[in-house]
Protein backbone atom coordinates (compact mmCIF):
# COMPACT_ATOMS: atom_id res chain seq x y z
CA UNK A 1 0.00 0.00 0.00
CA UNK A 2 1.46 3.26 -1.46
CA UNK A 3 -0.32 5.11 1.85
CA UNK A 4 1.15 3.54 4.63
CA UNK A 5 -1.73 2.35 7.35
CA UNK A 6 -0.15 5.35 10.09
CA UNK A 7 -1.03 8.03 7.46
CA UNK A 8 -4.86 6.84 7.41
CA UNK A 9 -7.19 8.07 10.14
CA UNK A 10 -10.43 6.13 10.29
CA UNK A 11 -13.78 8.26 11.44
CA UNK A 12 -16.35 5.88 12.26
CA UNK A 13 -19.86 7.98 13.20
CA UNK A 14 -21.99 6.30 15.82
CA UNK A 15 -24.22 9.05 16.67
CA UNK A 16 -27.44 8.58 15.03
CA UNK A 17 -30.52 8.38 17.52
CA UNK A 18 -31.89 5.05 15.63
CA UNK A 19 -35.44 5.63 15.79
CA UNK A 20 -36.73 3.22 13.41
CA UNK A 21 -34.85 0.62 15.47
CA UNK A 22 -36.74 1.55 18.67
CA UNK A 23 -37.29 -0.27 21.49
CA UNK A 24 -34.21 -1.74 21.17
CA UNK A 25 -32.26 1.52 21.15
CA UNK A 26 -34.10 2.87 24.21
CA UNK A 27 -31.38 2.64 26.24
CA UNK A 28 -28.45 1.85 23.65
CA UNK A 29 -27.02 3.66 20.65
CA UNK A 30 -27.69 1.60 17.25
CA UNK A 31 -23.87 0.58 16.88
CA UNK A 32 -24.39 -1.05 20.20
CA UNK A 33 -27.60 -3.33 19.33
CA UNK A 34 -26.16 -6.83 19.88
CA UNK A 35 -25.77 -9.22 16.91
CA UNK A 36 -25.67 -12.90 16.17
CA UNK A 37 -25.93 -13.18 20.04
CA UNK A 38 -22.61 -12.81 20.43
CA UNK A 39 -21.77 -9.26 18.78
CA UNK A 40 -22.48 -6.16 18.63
CA UNK A 41 -22.88 -4.12 15.33
CA UNK A 42 -20.15 -2.11 15.84
CA UNK A 43 -17.78 -5.38 15.69
CA UNK A 44 -17.97 -5.77 11.85
CA UNK A 45 -16.74 -2.16 11.18
CA UNK A 46 -14.04 -2.42 14.12
CA UNK A 47 -13.32 -5.64 12.93
CA UNK A 48 -12.82 -5.00 9.04
CA UNK A 49 -10.35 -2.45 10.33
CA UNK A 50 -8.22 -3.95 12.17
CA UNK A 51 -8.19 -7.15 9.74
CA UNK A 52 -7.10 -4.31 7.15
CA UNK A 53 -4.53 -2.99 9.52
CA UNK A 54 -5.84 0.19 9.99
CA UNK A 55 -5.29 1.05 13.45
CA UNK A 56 -6.14 4.68 14.10
CA UNK A 57 -10.05 4.87 14.91
CA UNK A 58 -12.38 7.50 15.98
CA UNK A 59 -15.65 6.84 17.33
CA UNK A 60 -17.89 9.66 16.92
CA UNK A 61 -20.34 9.28 19.83
CA UNK A 62 -23.68 11.04 20.76
CA UNK A 63 -26.50 9.63 21.95
CA UNK A 64 -26.96 6.92 24.69
CA UNK A 65 -23.66 5.80 24.04
CA UNK A 66 -22.84 4.50 27.62
CA UNK A 67 -23.36 0.81 26.04
CA UNK A 68 -20.95 1.48 23.07
CA UNK A 69 -18.25 3.01 25.35
CA UNK A 70 -18.20 0.29 28.10
CA UNK A 71 -17.87 -2.61 25.07
CA UNK A 72 -15.39 -0.87 23.78
CA UNK A 73 -13.36 -0.40 27.05
CA UNK A 74 -13.89 -3.87 27.84
CA UNK A 75 -13.70 -5.51 24.26
CA UNK A 76 -11.73 -3.43 22.30
CA UNK A 77 -8.80 -1.63 24.47
CA UNK A 78 -6.43 -3.90 22.58
CA UNK A 79 -3.30 -1.52 21.90
CA UNK A 80 -0.66 -0.11 24.15
CA UNK A 81 -0.40 3.38 24.89
CA UNK A 82 3.11 3.75 23.29
CA UNK A 83 2.09 2.05 20.04
CA UNK A 84 0.33 4.83 18.23
CA UNK A 85 -2.64 2.83 17.67
CA UNK A 86 -6.22 3.61 19.12
CA UNK A 87 -9.62 3.81 19.09
CA UNK A 88 -11.29 6.31 21.18
CA UNK A 89 -14.47 7.59 21.39
CA UNK A 90 -14.88 11.25 20.24
CA UNK A 91 -18.33 13.11 21.44
CA UNK A 92 -19.21 16.72 19.95
CA UNK A 93 -16.86 18.76 22.19
CA UNK A 94 -17.50 22.72 21.33
CA UNK A 95 -14.72 22.92 19.90
CA UNK A 96 -15.99 24.83 16.71
CA UNK A 97 -19.57 24.65 17.69
CA UNK A 98 -22.00 25.09 20.95
CA UNK A 99 -24.46 22.08 19.91
CA UNK A 100 -24.19 18.49 19.32
CA UNK A 101 -23.40 16.90 15.94
CA UNK A 102 -26.11 17.81 13.25
CA UNK A 103 -25.68 15.36 11.07
CA UNK A 104 -22.54 13.36 9.67
CA UNK A 105 -20.71 16.13 8.27
CA UNK A 106 -20.95 17.95 11.26
CA UNK A 107 -19.86 15.42 13.28
CA UNK A 108 -16.55 15.41 10.95
CA UNK A 109 -16.73 18.93 10.95
CA UNK A 110 -16.62 19.13 14.72
CA UNK A 111 -13.60 17.10 14.85
CA UNK A 112 -11.31 19.11 12.78
CA UNK A 113 -9.04 20.10 15.33
CA UNK A 114 -8.25 16.01 16.12
CA UNK A 115 -7.79 15.47 12.37
CA UNK A 116 -5.17 18.13 12.36
CA UNK A 117 -3.26 17.19 15.43
CA UNK A 118 -3.46 13.51 13.57
CA UNK A 119 -2.05 15.44 10.43
CA UNK A 120 -3.36 11.81 8.16
CA UNK A 121 -3.04 11.94 4.59
CA UNK A 122 -6.29 10.20 4.05
CA UNK A 123 -9.66 10.15 6.25
CA UNK A 124 -11.91 6.90 5.92
CA UNK A 125 -15.17 7.65 7.02
CA UNK A 126 -17.35 4.65 8.17
CA UNK A 127 -20.63 4.46 9.25
CA UNK A 128 -21.32 1.96 12.61
CA UNK A 129 -24.63 -0.07 11.76
CA UNK A 130 -23.76 -1.97 8.55
CA UNK A 131 -22.98 -5.70 8.55
CA UNK A 132 -20.43 -6.54 6.03
CA UNK A 133 -17.06 -7.86 5.52
CA UNK A 134 -14.96 -5.42 3.26
CA UNK A 135 -10.30 -5.17 2.85
CA UNK A 136 -10.56 -1.73 2.86
CA UNK A 137 -7.02 -2.29 1.47
CA UNK A 138 -8.21 -3.12 -1.83
CA UNK A 139 -10.18 0.43 -1.76
CA UNK A 140 -7.22 2.30 -0.87
CA UNK A 141 -4.91 0.35 -3.17
CA UNK A 142 -8.23 1.37 -5.71
CA UNK A 143 -7.90 4.73 -4.63
CA UNK A 144 -4.28 5.26 -4.92
CA UNK A 145 -4.19 3.52 -8.59
CA UNK A 146 -6.91 5.83 -9.75
CA UNK A 147 -5.46 9.04 -8.35
CA UNK A 148 -8.83 10.20 -7.14
CA UNK A 149 -10.10 12.58 -4.21
CA UNK A 150 -12.48 10.63 -2.80
CA UNK A 151 -13.92 7.27 -3.27
CA UNK A 152 -17.39 5.62 -2.52
CA UNK A 153 -18.28 2.47 -1.40
CA UNK A 154 -20.70 1.25 -3.61
CA UNK A 155 -23.05 -1.78 -4.25
CA UNK A 156 -25.35 -3.53 -7.31
CA UNK A 157 -28.71 -3.35 -6.71
CA UNK A 158 -31.69 -4.03 -9.06
CA UNK A 159 -33.36 -0.65 -10.19
CA UNK A 160 -36.15 -0.96 -8.50
CA UNK A 161 -34.88 -1.74 -5.10
CA UNK A 162 -32.45 1.61 -5.54
CA UNK A 163 -34.37 4.06 -4.14
CA UNK A 164 -34.59 3.22 -0.65
CA UNK A 165 -30.90 4.40 -0.68
CA UNK A 166 -28.31 6.85 -1.74
CA UNK A 167 -27.77 6.03 -5.40
CA UNK A 168 -24.43 6.77 -7.63
CA UNK A 169 -24.72 7.57 -10.96
CA UNK A 170 -21.58 6.63 -12.79
CA UNK A 171 -19.92 6.79 -16.42
CA UNK A 172 -17.74 3.83 -17.70
CA UNK A 173 -14.40 4.79 -16.29
CA UNK A 174 -16.23 4.33 -12.51
CA UNK A 175 -16.40 8.77 -12.13
CA UNK A 176 -19.26 9.54 -10.43
CA UNK A 177 -20.94 11.70 -12.20
CA UNK A 178 -24.52 11.56 -9.86
CA UNK A 179 -25.28 11.65 -5.80
CA UNK A 180 -28.56 11.59 -5.31
CA UNK A 181 -30.32 10.78 -1.38
CA UNK A 182 -33.26 8.58 -2.86
CA UNK A 183 -34.66 9.31 -5.69
CA UNK A 184 -37.43 8.06 -7.26
CA UNK A 185 -36.14 7.37 -10.20
CA UNK A 186 -32.62 5.92 -9.84
CA UNK A 187 -30.23 6.28 -12.80
CA UNK A 188 -29.11 3.45 -14.22
CA UNK A 189 -25.59 1.29 -14.36
CA UNK A 190 -24.01 2.53 -17.57
CA UNK A 191 -23.69 -1.21 -18.98
CA UNK A 192 -26.76 -2.72 -17.53
CA UNK A 193 -29.99 -0.66 -17.56
CA UNK A 194 -31.95 -2.51 -14.64
CA UNK A 195 -29.65 -2.05 -11.91
CA UNK A 196 -28.45 0.53 -10.02
CA UNK A 197 -25.59 1.80 -7.90
CA UNK A 198 -26.14 2.56 -3.72
CA UNK A 199 -23.96 4.42 -1.96
CA UNK A 200 -22.70 1.90 1.45
CA UNK A 201 -22.00 4.68 3.27
CA UNK A 202 -18.28 4.20 3.63
CA UNK A 203 -16.25 7.38 1.88
CA UNK A 204 -12.25 7.49 1.34
CA UNK A 205 -11.06 11.18 1.50
CA UNK A 206 -7.90 13.18 0.84
CA UNK A 207 -7.64 15.02 3.89
CA UNK A 208 -7.56 18.63 2.31
CA UNK A 209 -10.11 17.61 -0.07
CA UNK A 210 -12.25 16.85 2.42
CA UNK A 211 -11.30 19.78 5.07
CA UNK A 212 -12.20 22.41 2.48
CA UNK A 213 -15.70 20.77 1.97
CA UNK A 214 -16.36 20.79 5.26
CA UNK A 215 -15.78 24.19 5.78
CA UNK A 216 -17.78 25.02 2.67
CA UNK A 217 -20.78 23.06 3.91
CA UNK A 218 -20.16 24.18 7.40
CA UNK A 219 -20.49 27.62 5.93
CA UNK A 220 -23.43 27.05 3.81
CA UNK A 221 -27.09 27.78 6.34
CA UNK A 222 -29.00 26.08 4.44
CA UNK A 223 -27.33 22.85 4.57
CA UNK A 224 -28.46 19.82 5.95
CA UNK A 225 -24.62 19.04 6.94
CA UNK A 226 -24.98 15.67 5.75
CA UNK A 227 -22.54 13.63 3.66
CA UNK A 228 -24.50 11.86 1.02
CA UNK A 229 -27.34 14.85 0.64
CA UNK A 230 -25.01 17.55 0.63
CA UNK A 231 -21.25 16.95 0.62
CA UNK A 232 -21.20 14.55 -2.12
CA UNK A 233 -23.56 16.11 -4.40
CA UNK A 234 -21.18 19.46 -4.45
CA UNK A 235 -17.59 17.97 -4.06
CA UNK A 236 -18.23 15.40 -7.28
CA UNK A 237 -18.68 18.79 -9.33
CA UNK A 238 -15.27 20.26 -8.39
CA UNK A 239 -13.25 16.86 -7.49
CA UNK A 240 -12.57 13.64 -8.71
CA UNK A 241 -14.61 11.18 -6.87
CA UNK A 242 -14.71 7.60 -7.96
CA UNK A 243 -17.08 4.52 -7.26
CA UNK A 244 -15.49 1.61 -6.07
CA UNK A 245 -17.73 -1.26 -6.79
CA UNK A 246 -18.40 -3.72 -3.93
CA UNK A 247 -19.24 -7.32 -4.01
CA UNK A 248 -20.41 -9.11 -1.23
CA UNK A 249 -22.91 -9.01 1.50
CA UNK A 250 -23.62 -5.98 3.03
CA UNK A 251 -27.04 -4.95 5.08
CA UNK A 252 -27.60 -1.30 6.64
CA UNK A 253 -29.47 -2.22 10.07
CA UNK A 254 -32.00 0.75 9.85
CA UNK A 255 -35.15 -1.09 10.90
CA UNK A 256 -36.45 -3.92 12.98
CA UNK A 257 -37.16 -5.80 9.81
CA UNK A 258 -34.03 -5.41 8.55
CA UNK A 259 -32.17 -6.26 11.74
CA UNK A 260 -34.33 -9.09 12.07
CA UNK A 261 -34.00 -10.62 8.45
CA UNK A 262 -29.78 -9.66 8.97
CA UNK A 263 -30.05 -12.35 11.73
CA UNK A 264 -31.67 -15.02 9.86
CA UNK A 265 -29.47 -14.89 7.10
CA UNK A 266 -26.48 -16.48 8.96
CA UNK A 267 -28.87 -19.49 10.05
CA UNK A 268 -28.96 -20.34 6.47
CA UNK A 269 -27.00 -23.31 4.97
CA UNK A 270 -24.55 -20.74 3.00
CA UNK A 271 -24.51 -18.09 5.26
CA UNK A 272 -23.41 -14.24 4.03
CA UNK A 273 -19.97 -15.32 5.13
CA UNK A 274 -18.56 -17.03 8.03
CA UNK A 275 -17.91 -15.12 11.31
CA UNK A 276 -15.60 -17.79 12.58
CA UNK A 277 -13.24 -17.38 9.87
CA UNK A 278 -9.33 -17.39 11.08
CA UNK A 279 -8.27 -15.47 7.89
CA UNK A 280 -11.15 -12.38 8.98
CA UNK A 281 -11.88 -13.13 12.76
CA UNK A 282 -14.95 -10.60 14.11
CA UNK A 283 -13.65 -9.61 17.21
CA UNK A 284 -15.81 -8.73 20.15
CA UNK A 285 -16.52 -8.78 24.40
CA UNK A 286 -17.37 -12.05 25.23
CA UNK A 287 -18.70 -11.75 29.01
CA UNK A 288 -17.32 -15.34 31.34
CA UNK A 289 -20.02 -17.61 31.06
CA UNK A 290 -19.56 -21.54 31.68
CA UNK A 291 -20.28 -24.12 29.29
CA UNK A 292 -24.25 -24.45 28.29
CA UNK A 293 -26.53 -26.71 29.18
CA UNK A 294 -28.98 -28.56 27.18
CA UNK A 295 -31.16 -31.17 28.61
CA UNK A 296 -33.40 -33.05 26.73
CA UNK A 297 -33.96 -29.65 24.59
CA UNK A 298 -34.61 -30.05 20.60
CA UNK A 299 -32.78 -27.39 18.65
CA UNK A 300 -32.95 -26.77 15.24
CA UNK A 301 -31.14 -24.63 13.02
CA UNK A 302 -30.02 -22.09 15.53
CA UNK A 303 -27.30 -20.20 17.22
CA UNK A 304 -26.50 -21.14 20.74
CA UNK A 305 -24.52 -18.67 22.66
CA UNK A 306 -22.95 -19.44 26.17
CA UNK A 307 -23.82 -19.93 29.49
CA UNK A 308 -27.36 -20.80 28.37
CA UNK A 309 -29.82 -23.23 30.35
CA UNK A 310 -32.14 -24.74 28.14
CA UNK A 311 -34.60 -27.85 29.24
CA UNK A 312 -36.98 -29.65 27.23
CA UNK A 313 -38.23 -26.91 25.11
CA UNK A 314 -38.02 -26.47 21.42
CA UNK A 315 -36.23 -23.91 19.47
CA UNK A 316 -36.29 -23.68 16.23
CA UNK A 317 -34.76 -21.49 13.46
CA UNK A 318 -33.74 -19.00 16.53
CA UNK A 319 -30.80 -16.79 18.19
CA UNK A 320 -30.16 -17.21 21.78
CA UNK A 321 -27.63 -15.19 23.53
CA UNK A 322 -25.86 -16.14 26.48
CA UNK A 323 -27.18 -16.60 29.92
CA UNK A 324 -30.32 -17.75 28.31
CA UNK A 325 -32.91 -19.67 30.43
CA UNK A 326 -35.58 -21.39 28.61
CA UNK A 327 -37.90 -24.03 31.02
CA UNK A 328 -39.48 -27.08 29.61
CA UNK A 329 -42.17 -27.37 27.00
CA UNK A 330 -41.63 -23.56 26.04
CA UNK A 331 -41.43 -23.19 21.94
CA UNK A 332 -39.36 -20.73 20.61
CA UNK A 333 -39.33 -20.49 16.92
CA UNK A 334 -37.80 -17.28 14.36
CA UNK A 335 -37.28 -15.35 17.41
CA UNK A 336 -33.73 -13.64 18.65
CA UNK A 337 -33.55 -13.97 22.93
CA UNK A 338 -30.76 -11.51 24.03
CA UNK A 339 -28.48 -11.78 27.37
CA UNK A 340 -30.05 -13.20 30.23
CA UNK A 341 -34.33 -13.76 28.84
CA UNK A 342 -35.90 -16.00 30.74
CA UNK A 343 -38.42 -18.19 28.97
CA UNK A 344 -41.34 -19.96 31.37
CA UNK A 345 -42.20 -23.27 31.39
CA UNK A 346 -44.84 -23.52 28.35
CA UNK A 347 -44.48 -20.37 27.18
CA UNK A 348 -44.30 -19.90 23.17
CA UNK A 349 -42.85 -17.27 20.89
CA UNK A 350 -43.02 -16.54 17.04
CA UNK A 351 -40.64 -14.25 15.54
CA UNK A 352 -40.50 -12.39 18.61
CA UNK A 353 -37.02 -10.30 19.61
CA UNK A 354 -36.94 -10.34 23.75
CA UNK A 355 -34.30 -7.37 25.02
CA UNK A 356 -32.15 -8.27 27.84
CA UNK A 357 -33.22 -9.58 30.76
CA UNK A 358 -36.65 -9.97 30.33
CA UNK A 359 -39.03 -12.52 31.73
CA UNK A 360 -41.86 -13.92 29.92
CA UNK A 361 -44.17 -15.83 32.50
CA UNK A 362 -45.33 -19.68 31.76
CA UNK A 363 -47.66 -20.45 29.22
CA UNK A 364 -47.31 -16.82 28.09
CA UNK A 365 -47.43 -16.45 23.98
CA UNK A 366 -46.32 -13.72 21.78
CA UNK A 367 -46.24 -14.28 18.20
CA UNK A 368 -50.17 -15.67 17.34
CA UNK A 369 -52.13 -12.81 17.83
CA UNK A 370 -52.18 -9.32 16.52
CA UNK A 371 -54.47 -7.52 18.26
CA UNK A 372 -53.14 -8.85 21.76
CA UNK A 373 -49.16 -8.64 21.41
CA UNK A 374 -50.13 -4.80 19.82
CA UNK A 375 -52.04 -3.99 23.13
CA UNK A 376 -47.82 -4.45 24.78
CA UNK A 377 -45.62 -4.56 22.41
CA UNK A 378 -44.19 -2.91 19.68
CA UNK A 379 -44.64 -4.63 15.97
CA UNK A 380 -42.96 -4.06 13.32
CA UNK A 381 -44.43 -3.45 9.30
CA UNK A 382 -43.41 -7.26 8.94
CA UNK A 383 -44.89 -8.51 11.70
CA UNK A 384 -41.96 -8.58 14.41
CA UNK A 385 -42.65 -8.66 18.00
CA UNK A 386 -40.23 -6.28 20.19
CA UNK A 387 -39.98 -6.91 24.04
CA UNK A 388 -38.21 -4.38 26.01
CA UNK A 389 -35.61 -4.55 27.76
CA UNK A 390 -36.35 -5.78 31.22
CA UNK A 391 -39.78 -6.34 30.70
CA UNK A 392 -41.86 -8.51 33.21
CA UNK A 393 -45.52 -9.26 33.95
CA UNK A 394 -46.40 -7.34 37.23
Amino acid sequence: MGVLSEKILVMILCGGKGERLYPLTRHRSKPSVPFLGSYRIIDFSLSNCLNSGLTRIALLTQYKSLSLERHILNGWNIFHAESGSYILNLPAQGRVADHWYEGTADAVFQNIYTIQQEDPAVILILSADHIYRADYRKIIRFFEDKGADAVVLAKTVRKSEAGRFGVVGIDRHQNIVQFLEKPESPPPLPWDEKRSLISMGVYLFRTPVLVKALIRDARNPSSGHDFGRDIMPQLIRKARVQAYLYEGYWEDIGTIDAYWKANMAFLEAEPPFQTGDDSWPIRTFKAQYPPSFLHGADIRNSIIGSGCRIQSALVRNSIISPGVEISPDARIDGSILFEGARIGRGARLRRVIVDKFSQIPNRFEAGFRIKEDRARFMISAEGIRVIPKSWRVE
